[in-house]
């Protein structure tokens, strides 16, 4: 790591190369390895100063003030031989001195493969260029299809997602072998669900549900909800929010992410990750569009840092598809499993590929889960995205940090 004065720094102060990008529905600083300290130690205050944390405006630096926009992707060399890159995710707490590196940001995952080819970490090929990115908190293998132009990652483009205004180039991501992403198994409680009791004495049923981030799924109707909630009703429901939180830190020390449950808000605010889901109605999004029940397989809302996720976590959306498959799960419970299922290699046993479609408060994303046939109930997770390069440049944190 270099210390030599870059353009616009003072003695007190050094500025390190970094970009900006949206990737889904969250945006993120990126950083290459090489130009940040090994040791997550000292790596730690330098984000929370890049981010301006712990503020709730985040005014002094360059976070958004919500959980979906105080990210960061530190992209390096790959330490896997079937990988192109390195991607290791840190979620930085807004309001508090905290980064969260427990889990992988799926949404961020896929502003990698543009970031990766317009750094020239991996070369452009026409019109598409496949990145093989290995996610090293969870050890896992996201492929990225990303249409290029020139030798660069293609921004414009005809295709939508819920929650960006706007149209992009679609990014294809496949997460491969999502299950145990951290805990090794897809139920870390080696049941489909298990009943939770908090401390006001009631009791929930909760699927516990380990694919891409592990993910706590409770009832909308037994949490008194219809499950088509808006974030900012989640937020203002405050009974709800601190339910969802103990039942949150309940599964923490149960899959051993924490010692205590007690600690686990201060410990891991963002894993595991917690959210309800409810069948399908007619309701209307954020954006006051109307969506019917028909054009959803299950309706979710998922909680981001003890704040409700405006739009849909990725690896949420991968979680509540591979949940959907599940039977005895609550997800597979209200899912409709009416829809498209079709079977691979032509009726010769090669596993299934089926389409769930989860509606949040942004409107309907579609993940499509593949099982295979080998008995294993989640082979891969696909979606679709868009990402978008905004900036590259420089910022300034105090030179003290990289001293």
């Amino acid at each position: 790591m270099s210390l030599v004065a870059k353009p616009g720094e003072t003695p007190d102060t050094s500025a390190i190369p970094c970009s900006i990008l949206r990737g889904g529905t969250s945006r993120g600083i990126f950083f290459r390895a090489e130009d940040l300290p090994a040791d997550r130690a000292a790596v730690e205050p330098i984000l929370m100063s890049v981010m301006g944390t712990p503020d709730v405006r985040q005014i002094n630096g360059l976070g958004g003030a919500t959980s979906q926009t105080s990210k960061v992707a530190i992209i390096g060399p790959p330490t896997k031989p079937d990988a192109d890159v390195d991607y290791t995710c840190a979620q930085v707490s807004v309001a508090h001195p905290v980064v969260d590196w427990g889990g992988n940001c799926g949404n961020i995952a896929s502003a990698v493969g543009p970031y990766a080819i317009n750094a020239g970490l991996v070369p452009a090929r026409p019109d598409e260029t496949v990145v093989r990115i290995h996610n090293t908190n969870t050890a896992k293998i996201i492929v990225a299809r990303v249409p290029t132009v020139a030798g660069r990652a293609a921004t414009t483009g005809d295709w939508s997602i819920p929650g960006v205004p706007g149209t992009g180039a679609r990014i294809d991501l496949d997460f491969q072998d999502p299950c145990g992403s951290v805990t090794g198994q897809l139920l870390p409680t080696s049941r489909p669900r298990d009943l939770i009791t908090v401390t006001d004495g009631r009791t929930f049923q909760v699927s516990v549900v380990d694919a891409a981030n592990p993910t706590a799924f409770l009832l909308a109707s037994e949490l008194g909800l219809t499950g088509v909630e808006s974030p900012q009703q989640i937020e203002a429901n405050t009974k709800v929010t601190a339910v969802l939180e103990e039942v949150r830190g309940i599964v923490a020390e149960r899959i051993g992410v924490v010692s205590t449950a007690a600690e686990a808000t201060a410990v891991s605010p963002g894993l595991p990750k917690v959210g309800f889901v409810s069948t399908p109605v007619d309701h209307h999004t954020s954006g006051g569009e109307l969506v019917l029940a028909a054009q959803a397989d299950v309706v979710g809302r998922l909680m981001s840092m003890q704040t409700a996720h405006r739009s849909y976590m990725l690896t949420g959306a991968v979680c509540t598809a591979a949940a959907a498959v599940v039977a005895g799960s609550v997800v597979h419970e209200v899912t409709r499993q009416t829809t498209m299922k079709e079977e691979l290699g032509g009726g010769r046993g090669e596993g299934t590929r089926r389409a769930v479609r989860i509606a949040h408060p942004f409107g309907v994303m579609t993940a499509t889960v593949t099982a295979g046939a080998d008995g294993s109930p989640v082979s891969s997770v696909a979606v679709e995205r868009t990402a978008r390069a905004i900036m590259d440049g420089r910022v300034h944190v105090p030179a003290a940090l990289l001293a």
